[in-house]
């Protein structure tokens, strides 16, 4: 079984992830333009196809991974993906979280001094919102909900969290085959570090929740709103780049972690108490 050999699952569930997307790009290059909105619509549509295909059908059924499951509500169970009790308490770690993430990205917007409060900055064409919604979803499945579960079943809860906060950074390297110069070269490695203090995040949520559904909620929100608080217009890329990851990222989740932890032990102590 798949599912006692971790490593080459790993690799396997990357490989096939990355043919998905490279999948879905192409079909959707395929499809004739019609409208600029239209054509982001579609590629929504196939993206989401591709991916359901692989989180709900080729990885349950035919890889079995992260444990082989008796039925496909065993399956969801497993990778965190039912979980939203107590409601309260997923809510509050959510909310909490992202408004620190908001707090500091209008910090770091007002000390560059030129913030202004634009929603164009988050809505077509600056911004296809509706693309988030499918890595928000998919990634989180992906890489908290099934890769994270299978290390946590072979090694220990801090080593899984850094190599599948690891390799989900890693991964988006993948986005240089899309263009390769020098500043999205910058960008891109900027995203991987990112990526990765996100990963830990997401990844610390689900451990201390049980629950995918705060991950994909932030996981969302920090991609289809971050430049609606953390706005650094007339620079270069490398200050952009150096107030994202201070103010957008870096800070944020350190404080969201160590919140996530207070929180958690101060539910253990209420559960003690009572």
């Amino acid at each position: 079984m798949l599912a006692d050999k971790p490593i080459k699952s790993i690799i396997i569930l990357i490989v096939t992830n990355l043919a998905i997307v490279v999948a879905a790009a192409f079909i959707s290059l395929l499809i004739p333009s019609i409208d600029q909105n239209v054509d982001q619509i579609i590629q929504i549509i196939v993206t989401f196809m591709f991916w359901c295909s692989l989180v709900f059908l080729i990885v349950p059924f035919v890889y079995k991974l992260p444990k082989k499951c008796d039925t496909f509500r065993v399956y969801l169970d497993g990778i965190h993906l039912t979980n939203y009790r107590p409601f309260s308490r997923i809510l509050l770690y959510t909310v909490s979280c992202y408004f620190i993430f908001v707090i500091f990205q209008l910090i770091g917007s007002l000390i560059y001094g030129q913030y202004s409060f634009d929603t164009s900055r988050i809505l077509p064409p600056e911004s296809y919102w509706l693309l988030n919604i499918n890595a928000g979803l998919f990634e989180e499945i992906m890489f908290r909900g099934i890769i994270l579960t299978l290390l946590l079943a072979a090694i220990s809860e801090k080593k899984s969290l850094i190599i599948s906060a690891v390799l989900f950074g890693v991964v988006h390297y993948a986005n240089l085959l899309h263009e390769f110069n020098y500043e999205h070269l910058i960008f891109t490695t900027a995203q991987v570090i990112w990526a990765i203090g996100m990963g830990l995040l997401w990844g610390y949520l689900v451990i201390k929740t049980n629950s995918l559904i705060p991950g994909i909620i932030l996981h969302y929100l920090s991609n289809a709103l971050d430049s609606l608080w953390l706005f650094v217009p007339n620079s270069s890329i490398e200050i952009k780049l150096l107030y994202m990851l201070l103010f957008g990222k870096f800070i944020p989740i350190i404080l969201s972690m160590f919140w996530i932890k207070f929180i958690s032990n101060s539910g253990k102590r209420t559960s003690k108490v009572y």
